[in-house]
């Protein structure tokens, strides 16, 4: 069994490689496969990567730890000839051995991945530019304690996420960083309480000090990087990609205090997969919520929690649910729908985030009603 100290060591030695064939982002560390103390890293020039990544799925999706088979291909097509480095320790899940998670930690940060499923929110402060400079970080700090306070009451409830930002100036895109089905319920459950946590401290603080919300949540794929600082990448990853597409259309359209929620389709996963749209996607995440009963928001403990998409009139017939679609300045349609939020709480008034129907005047969209779609095969 290696000691911490030579597990460090390694370690470093490891980080040491995947910087030396990175070359400042020159390349990219594309995957990497392990044999007993060794480790194999495939490294190419980040051109012909991304030239290559269309044709061959594998070099930017799935994970980036590899089997011998599929990493000798990857390296043919990229032409890359493999980097082996040998450590102090054996990788593996057996006992004693360095589990491959703390590899893949160290070679992601110098590489490109593709996941095809992400949940991800996008929070924008409601006029924020307009706002004096104290009064925009007062904002800022305030939307980042409701983040953090979030993902620690989900943790006393036993739902585990590590959310991760990155801001946009006036707001910030929030993800799970553990990926899967379960991690992108967790992130709407952590949705509900910043926007609980957010309604809270409108109601008992100084208001200009606490942000006014738009909201979106959607589901989609995208592209994570670490960004380069001075001539190392930062340890944590950032997303571009058609999720953070999709939310920043949508909340050009958003009203104050709106939550948009995305049209998506999200498969659960194995041994049996299905094809959920929004609102099977979010019926379940109703169960989930479940297990956030008794934890204390407010200084009251949480009865219940849901979400309502709402409906509308088209015409003269009533729908309980409408799509609303709306045109980007590209002239691409997006569909989304409007949700309201209701945590009911013991012993004190609920608390209500999103927009009644009746107060979409100004919402620049068009009702599209919603079809419940046929059971995938």
């Amino acid at each position: 069994m290696a000691t911490d100290d030579e597990i460090r060591e390694g370690l470093r030695e490891l980080d040491f490689a995947c910087h030396a064939s990175w070359k400042l982002g020159q390349n990219i560390v594309v995957g990497w496969m392990h044999a007993g103390n060794a480790v194999s890293l495939c490294a190419a020039p980040n051109w012909r990567v991304l030239a290559e990544a269309p044709h061959a799925r594998r070099i930017l999706s799935g994970g980036r730890q590899m089997g011998a088979k599929t990493f000798a291909e990857v390296c043919k097509i990229l032409q890359a000839r493999p980097i082996r480095v040998e450590l102090p320790f054996a990788v593996g899940d057996g006992k004693g051995e360095v589990k491959p998670v703390v590899i893949d930690q160290v070679a992601r940060r110098y590489g490109i991945a593709r996941t095809e499923h992400r949940a991800v929110i996008l929070f924008d402060i409601v006029g924020f530019s307009k706002v004096e400079p104290l009064e925009q970080v007062a904002q800022l700090a305030s939307l980042e304690y409701s983040i953090n306070a979030a993902a620690k009451k989900l943790g006393e409830a036993g739902l585990d996420v590590e959310l991760a930002r990155s801001t946009t100036g006036d707001g910030f895109y929030v993800w799970n960083r553990i990926r899967g089905f379960e991690a992108d319920m967790r992130l709407y459950a952590a949705l509900v309480l910043i926007l609980a946590d957010n309604a809270i401290a409108r109601a008992r603080g100084e208001r200009r000090l606490v942000p006014v919300l738009r909201t979106c949540y959607s589901i989609g794929g995208h592209y994570a990087y670490h960004q380069i600082e001075g001539t190392r990448p930062r340890g944590f990853e950032y997303l571009v990609g058609e999720v953070t597409i999709e939310l920043a259309r949508l909340i050009g359209k958003a009203l104050p205090g709106q939550i948009c929620v995305g049209r998506f389709v999200r498969p659960t996963e194995p041994p049996v997969v299905r094809e959920l749209d929004t609102l099977m996607f979010l019926a379940r995440v109703e169960k989930l919520l479940e297990k956030i009963a008794g934890v204390a928001i407010g200084g009251h403990a949480i009865a219940s929690a849901n979400t309502q998409l709402t409906g509308g009139k088209i015409g003269d017939r009533a729908f309980p649910v409408l799509i609303h679609r709306i045109v980007d300045k590209h002239g691409f349609d997006h569909d989304l729908f409007n949700a309201r939020i209701l945590v009911r709480r013991a012993d004190d008034e609920p608390i209500v985030a999103g927009l009644r129907p009746d107060e979409l005047a100004g919402f620049e969209a068009s009702p599209v009603p919603y079809e419940i779609p046929k059971p995938s095969a």
